[in-house]
């Protein structure tokens, strides 16, 4: 007994030694202008996206920043995958596997008939629209480019976000704004 409380501290200082420099890896690349493609660079100019304290920035919220690590993980095992199957499993771990990621706000009376069959409603398929459009942009950060079908995602995420605007009250119009700047940056990569 006598040994184990010797060696406790030793261990307990080796293992949070270890954990701390897992905190510090060098496997993904921290999400600051300097650290993005040179294309991201050049769209992605605007503080928000970088402030991992803006719930609205594609990496801000915990579901935008949980996708671009996750995304960064998948990508770096399979460099040539079918981003259908990323896709795919995050609607799964979401609870909406079988989500059409197609649909634009354009009808907005059946996108509000399929939000009302969600568990937590708007809460649901905001989830779902902050994958989609943290998953744009991480790829445009990591590789300077996205997806067509991506993109087509994420323009469609946007549309149903800016059809649900009354969900932020009397934020209504700053969320206005910020879904036409991405939507704008969204449409200037090539």
């Amino acid at each position: 007994m006598k040994n184990l409380i010797k060696v406790l501290p030793v261990m307990m200082l080796l293992s949070s030694f270890t954990f701390f420099r897992g905190q510090q890896s060098n496997t993904y690349r921290e999400i600051k202008w300097e650290n993005g493609s040179e294309t991201a660079k050049k769209i992605m100019k605007s503080d928000f996206y970088y402030d991992p304290l803006d719930s609205w920035s594609p990496f801000g919220s915990d579901i935008g920043n949980d996708t671009y690590y996750l995304y960064a993980d998948w990508n770096t095992v399979h460099p040539r995958g079918n981003i259908k199957n990323f896709i795919k499993d995050q609607l799964i771990d979401l609870g909406y596997p079988a989500f059409d990621l197609s649909l634009d706000g354009s009808d907005t009376n059946r996108l509000h008939r399929i939000v009302d069959t969600m568990t937590n409603k708007y809460v649901d398929l905001n989830m779902i629209n902050q994958m989609i459009i943290s998953l744009a942009f991480s790829q445009l950060f990591l590789s300077g480019k996205i997806e067509p079908e991506v993109q087509k995602f994420a323009e469609a995420a946007i549309s149903r976000e800016k059809a649900n605007l009354d969900f932020w009250g009397d934020q209504t119009e700053q969320r206005r704004n910020r879904m036409d700047q991405l939507l704008h940056d969204l449409k200037r990569v090539k």
